[in-house]
C-alpha cells in the first residue's frame, strides 16, 4: 500500500469484525485513506471517507463556536479536486488481507497530495488513537477498533507480531 492513498476494504472486513459501529463499506465503494502503519505489529490504520462536506463542516463549526478542538474530522480537497472529509473518529485497524485495491478516480488511485493535510490528518489521528488506547470513548457510537486490532494481531505471522 502507499501512504497517502485510498484503497476500498473488503466486505469481507466488515463480515469477519461484526462491530455495529463500524462506518458501513458501502458495498466496497468507500473509500478509505492509508494514515499510518502501526509501529509496533505492521497493522495498518485507515480513515474513511465521506462526500458530505457540508454536513461535517456544520459539525465542526459547531465545535469551534463552543471552542472546542475538533479532531475528530477533517475536511479537504483531494487529488480529483472534490472536497471530501475525513471521518477520522471512524478509524479503524487493517491487514493487507483485506485489502480489495487502490480506490481510483477517472482511473487514477486517489491520493492526499497536500502535505499540510497530510500533516493535519495524521496528527489528529495519532491523538485519537493515543486515546483510544487508553480507554478514552472518543464517540458514543464508537466501534470497539482495540478489539479488532487484538483479532488482526492473532492472524498476523509471528515474526510481524
Amino acid at each position: 500500500m502507499k501512504k497517502f492513498g485510498f484503497y476500498i476494504i473488503k466486505d469481507e472486513y466488515f463480515t469477519r469484525f461484526n462491530d455495529p459501529y463500524l462506518k458501513g463499506n458501502k458495498e466496497e465503494n468507500r473509500p478509505h485513506y492509508y494514515c499510518f502503519e502501526d509501529e509496533t505489529n505492521g497493522l495498518y490504520w485507515l480513515i474513511p471517507m465521506s462526500s458530505r462536506a457540508e454536513k461535517y463542516k456544520n459539525i465542526i463549526h459547531k465545535k469551534q463556536e463552543q471552542h472546542k478542538p475538533c479532531d475528530i474530522l477533517h475536511v479537504c480537497k483531494l487529488s480529483n479536486d472534490r472536497e471530501a472529509v475525513f471521518l477520522i473518529q471512524d478509524m479503524l485497524p487493517v491487514t493487507d488481507k483485506y485489502i480489495l485495491r487502490p480506490y481510483t478516480f477517472a482511473g487514477e488511485p486517489l491520493m492526499l497530495i497536500k502535505d499540510e493535510d497530510r500533516r493535519i490528518v495524521a496528527k489528529k489521528a495519532k491523538r485519537l488513537l493515543k486515546l483510544i488506547q487508553r480507554g478514552v470513548k472518543i464517540m458514543p457510537l464508537q466501534a470497539d477498533v482495540m478489539k479488532i486490532r487484538l483479532e488482526l494481531m492473532d492472524e498476523l505471522p509471528i515474526a510481524v507480531q
